[in-house]
Order: structure tokens, then sequence, then C-alpha cells
């Protein structure tokens, strides 16, 4: 079982927010009649602010008595803070003639660097399969989803990815049986693809959802590096708001990794425009180009050609929305 409150965050707040937690462990173990240690519990909210147990222990009361396979959408109503829309996504997939169910509710808008903080993602899938290699398929999945959006650049102190497998469906996962296996994880993938991308949809403020694509990166690692610097640039976040394509703000936080990039082996391309090529500017259709930068989703293509490693980036831009919406944080709460 998982507890979840937000509106506190029950972080900064030393050992009393350790034994609060714990007591609200209690305190469900309790109505839902299940053993403490089966029971994880997860905050999001306010940052130094102890957890309400009297409201915890009321709302718990409630939720025992209105426990229901239907529950799902109002838990995600739930746990939002600041976030404009619930974020939920399941898919089914039948598996040795059986249907395998993964689904997941998530929270989070801003504050989501380098991995993941101030987001949590609740997973439950029917399929029949072992910690060990949940764990393994969860952090591969988690490592090229969640590990790879940011909005604001900013990072914060809760973050949480939680997958239950019931086992319902009795149709095993397992890593020798590699077709059964990579289709469990391809869905597993999808839905973590999907949340993430809400996320960054919902971004305060963001008019805009910009994927950054590194190729041609000497590994994985480096490609990651190069499209986080230029999701993280502030210059180019403006620019996308402003739908100005000011390509040079992309060369220039690219470059500013700690990697030793070769600035006139450098294409980038927004869509399949060729906007630099070998480290230069190059003529493009400027009309075309604008008509691209006026869309809700945005693509661009960095091309180090020095190798073949590759990350994908998902972003948003940052408006003046942005600004007021945390700059009268405290109002609003």
């Amino acid at each position: 079982k998982v507890i979840i409150n937000s509106g506190t965050a029950n972080a900064c707040t030393g050992i009393e927010g350790i034994e609060n937690a714990k007591k609200a462990i209690g305190i469900a173990s309790k109505y839902l009649k299940v053993n403490p240690d089966n029971i994880l519990i997860s905050s999001t909210g306010r940052i130094g602010k102890h957890l309400p147990l009297d409201k915890i222990e009321k709302g718990l009361e409630i939720c025992s008595r209105n426990l229901s396979s239907e529950g799902g959408h109002h838990a995600a109503r739930a746990i939002l803070t600041i976030d404009k829309h619930p974020k939920e996504f399941a898919v089914k997939i039948n598996l040795k003639n059986k249907d395998i169910l993964i689904g997941g509710i998530a929270k989070g808008s801003v504050m989501v660097e380098p991995d993941m903080a101030t987001t949590l993602v609740f997973l439950a899938t029917n399929a029949k399969i072992s910690r060990s290699v949940l764990d393994i398929l969860l952090f591969e999945c988690i490592d090229k989803t969640f590990n790879c959006v940011s909005t604001d650049g900013c990072q914060s102190t809760n973050d949480m990815v939680i997958i239950i497998a019931n086992g319902e469906s009795n149709v095993d996962i397992f890593e020798d049986d590699k077709t059964i296996y990579e289709q469990f994880k391809s869905c597993l993938l999808f839905v973590l693809e999907s949340l993430a991308k809400m996320i960054v949809e919902d971004g305060e403020g963001a008019t805009k959802v910009v994927e950054i694509n590194v190729i041609g990166a000497r590994d994985g690692g480096e490609a990651r590096q190069v499209g986080k610097r230029v999701a993280n640039s502030i210059l180019f976040k403006t620019a996308m708001y402003g739908e100005d394509l000011n390509w040079g703000r992309i060369a220039s936080a690219a470059g500013s990794t700690e990697s030793n990039i070769d600035s006139s082996k450098v294409d980038i391309f927004l869509a399949d425009i060729p906007v630099m090529k070998d480290g230069m500017a190059v003529n493009y259709d400027e009309e075309q180009a604008g008509r691209l930068l006026k869309e809700r989703y945005i693509n661009f293509t960095i091309n180090l050609n020095t190798g073949s490693g590759s990350a994908r980036i998902l972003t948003n831009d940052i408006s003046n929305e942005y600004i007021k919406i945390n700059a009268l944080y405290k109002k609003q709460r």
C-alpha cells in the first residue's frame, strides 16, 4: 500500500519529521488493516512544514471506507499541488492470452532537475514479476524518461517512483523469456514516457514543449549533458517563448558543457531544417522556421558528429506567467 499527502513536503523537518512519517504509516495500518512494513509513504508540498497528523488520520479514515478500483482518477487529482492538470495513463497488452495492465499517476510541473526532483510517480501492474527484475526494468525505463526531462532547471527535495505488481494475471515476466520481457518493458517505457511528457506540458506558464535530440555524441552521457545544458538555458527557453529561432543560443549552450566538443563538426536542425552546418550559419527558409516555432510542439536535433551516443531531452519554454506564479507563490498557498 502507498499513502500520499500533498501540501506538506515533510522535508527539512528533522527527527520529528521522520517520526511523524512513521506515525502516519501507523495510522494507515490501523485503518487499512495492513502490516506497517507493507506501507510506503510519500509527501509533496511546502518544504519545512510538518505533517498534519490530525488531517491525515481523518483523511485515511474516510479513504479506507471508500476504496475502489475506480479511485485512480481521484488519487491523481488529490496529489496535485501547483499542477494545473492531473496526470494518469494506462496500457493493456495481451501476453500468453491474458491481459496485462500497467497504469500510473504522476505529480509534477516544476523543479524537475537533475533527475526527477519534485516528481512523484505511482505505478501498478497485474504482472507476476520478481522485485529484482522489476527494479532493473524500472531503473532502465526511468533513466530514459523522467531522468531526461527538465522544466525550469531547478531542483527540490521530494521525488519518488513506485511500482507495485500484484501478480493477479499469473503471467510471469522474467529475463530468460526475451519476447515477453521486451514486450512488457516496451509498455512500461511507453507509460513512463507519456507521464513524463505530461509533466513537461504542465510546466508553470509553459506555452511550448520542446524536444531536443542530441546525436553523434561520444556516448549517451555526453549527449544527455549537451541536451540538458540547452534545455536549461534561460536564453534558449525565453527564445522559444518569443518564437525566436536564435540558434546561436543553442550552439553556445551546447558548447558550454565540460565535454570537448569540436564546434567545426556540429550541425543543428529545427525539425528537418538545417540552421547550422559544420559549426557555421546556413541559409534557411525563415518563414517556414517561423511557422514551426509557432506550434505547441517544437523539435531540435543537435548532431555532434563525433560518435554514436544519443539522448532525447524534453523541456518547455519560460513565460511571463512563470515569473508571476513564482513571485506570488506565498500568496497563492
